[in-house]
């Protein structure tokens, strides 16, 4: 973001996380639109989302500052998008994501909003005022979703770029229309996420927290899935799907670090299902399960990419 992690006030936190904002509307209106020219209307229509989400935090935080008082600073610095110019995990030539091909636009943006997440991180950790530190945790939060998602989207892009369609299985959050459906398809994707964690803990200790989690999670699932009843015949080829991914990650489980890799990319995956049931459910109980997983998700995508750049001891691509 080419801005100083020394933040002193909220008013200049969120002076910069304004300009942010109007950057990234301005970058996914034209990423947009690129991915329209393409044809690939599905990743046209993520960028779009990311609009309406961006413009909805600015409006929040022009807000959240009218009431109390804060007059935000529009030239607080500039806000300046980097070309990542580096191997990402897919391939090895994303030197030019923004005039380039829809996997290279989604590997440009993610490597901002990865960016963006550091920066906010880096703000908490430096403030000695408690408001600006409790800020820049809610706005680190923010960007660590949105990269997930679109790293997820990514990934997708690239075996469709490389294959001429998808090399791996597709778990469509769209079949999902009741309880019983979601946890039909989470417990195989936590599961997955479980058994993926727990072969770490020994090489990464940090891992402990999130395997005893995620195995809190396929117990609640458990409990549920007795009460809520029977899935849809409609969600069967998407439990499948599920079940050939996890069956796929085993099998490339071939060291500590690809494994590490691999479960980075799996919980992004997971966290993508669970925002879009998020985003377009109209069943309030669908609704609450999928945020307590999707919050869980976030949570545990922060750990593992921790545990990842420390392994490498290098910025995360």
């Amino acid at each position: 973001m080419m801005l100083s992690a020394n933040v002193r006030s909220t008013a200049e936190l969120m002076s910069i996380a304004l300009c942010a904002e109007h950057e990234a509307v301005r970058r996914y209106r034209e990423l947009a639109a690129q991915m329209h020219s393409y044809g690939n209307d599905e990743a046209a229509d993520l960028f779009e989302r990311m609009v309406d989400e961006e413009q909805e935090h600015e409006r929040l935080i022009e807000e959240w500052a009218k009431v109390e008082g804060i007059q935000l600073t529009a030239d607080i610095g500039p806000i300046v998008w980097e070309d990542p110019q580096v191997a990402t995990d897919y391939d090895n030539e994303a030197t030019d994501p923004v005039h380039s091909t829809p996997y290279r636009a989604l590997a440009f943006a993610a490597h901002n909003e990865d960016r963006a997440f550091r920066y906010y991180t880096h703000v908490a950790a430096n403030a000695a005022n408690e408001n600006v530190r409790e800020y820049a945790e809610i706005l680190a939060r923010e960007e660590l979703g949105h990269a997930a998602l679109l790293r997820s989207m990514r990934r997708r892009a690239w075996h469709a770029e490389r294959k001429g369609g998808r090399e791996e299985p597709y778990i469509d959050p769209a079949s999902v229309h009741s309880l019983a459906d979601l946890l039909a398809v989470a417990a195989s994707m936590e599961q997955c996420l479980a058994e993926a964690s727990a072969a770490l803990s020994d090489n990464y200790p940090a891992l402990e927290a999130v395997t005893a989690d995620i195995q809190q999670s396929l117990a609640d699932i458990a409990a549920k899935r007795q009460s809520a009843g029977a899935p849809g015949p409609g969600i069967n080829a998407t439990v499948d799907a599920a079940k050939a991914c996890a069956a796929r990650t085993a099998a490339s489980r071939n060291d500590a670090v690809t494994t590490l890799r691999q479960l980075c990319s799996d919980s992004d995956r997971c966290f993508a299902f669970y925002d879009f049931v998020v985003m377009h459910t109209k069943d309030e109980t669908v609704l609450q399960a999928a945020q307590r997983l999707s919050e869980s998700a976030l949570i545990h995508i922060g750990t593992l990419r921790d545990t990842l750049a420390e392994s490498f001891r290098a910025p995360i691509p």
